[in-house]
């Protein structure tokens, strides 16, 4: 295993000048944050009590799904209690602060995936509109807050062939339904695992969805946007 360090140069100073190098080191897990020092030297990891409760449906005989994985808390946090992490992140720069934080944390556990998924007639490049600067709250969909639009790759599920899933975490900005439409064989395959899925506003459409696939949908304590499926045998 390598564990990487970071050297940083002033970004337009010549290359071959080394007055101003700064050298960092990092040992554990290393998380790649939006640029709002004051909120995390306070308070952490955002949703730190649901990571902390979903441990529960990972085994490190088990994989899971981190769909819409942002930079990684939920996928870097979980890593080593599980066999494999899938995480899917399509917004190029904060795809690019997931895989920093991986390979600063020196997990060899974690795929990146470079992409949206969604429903088969989504399928292909689409805009993924963006609506902050910190990569939280894009979404296919069409909002009133566009910053700018960035094209992407969107797959389904189901074309990844994943199997062997304990957990599953969807954050895809009112996209939960189509992810889940076409992924009904993995789920299938892998005995309908627990989904956890954000949920801003009641998504009738996607709750019945859940129920006829025989889920049992419970919003989670402390959170009025956070939901949990849990497959009734």
């Amino acid at each position: 295993m390598c564990d990487y360090l970071v050297l940083t140069k002033p970004a337009k100073s010549n290359i071959d000048c080394d007055e101003n190098n700064e050298i960092y080191c990092f040992s554990g897990n290393v998380y790649i944050l939006p640029n709002n020092y004051h909120y995390y030297s306070n308070n952490g990891l955002s949703e730190k009590s649901l990571i902390e409760m979903v441990k529960e449906f990972c085994f490190p005989d088990k994989n899971i799904l981190d769909i819409g994985a942002h930079t990684g808390t939920y996928s870097i946090s979980l890593a080593h209690y599980s066999k494999h992490v899938y995480a899917f992140e399509p917004q190029k720069m904060t795809y690019y602060s997931l895989c920093g934080g991986v390979a600063l944390s020196a997990i060899k556990n974690i795929t990146c995936i470079n992409c949206a998924l969604g429903s088969l007639e989504q399928e292909g490049k689409q805009l993924l509109h963006i609506n902050s600067l910190d990569g939280g709250g894009s979404s296919l969909h069409y909002n009133a807050h566009i910053m700018e639009d960035e094209e992407i790759e969107v797959r389904t599920l189901d074309s990844f062939n994943i199997s062997n899933i304990s957990f599953i975490k969807i954050d895809v900005e009112d996209n939960e339904l189509q992810v889940l439409m076409n992924g009904v064989n993995t789920l299938k395959l892998s005995n309908y695992p627990k989904i956890l899925f954000e949920m801003n506003t009641i998504n009738s459409a996607l709750l019945d969805f859940l129920v006829a696939l025989n889920y049992s949908v419970q919003q989670v304590n402390g959170y009025s946007n956070m939901y949990l499926a849990t497959f009734i045998s």
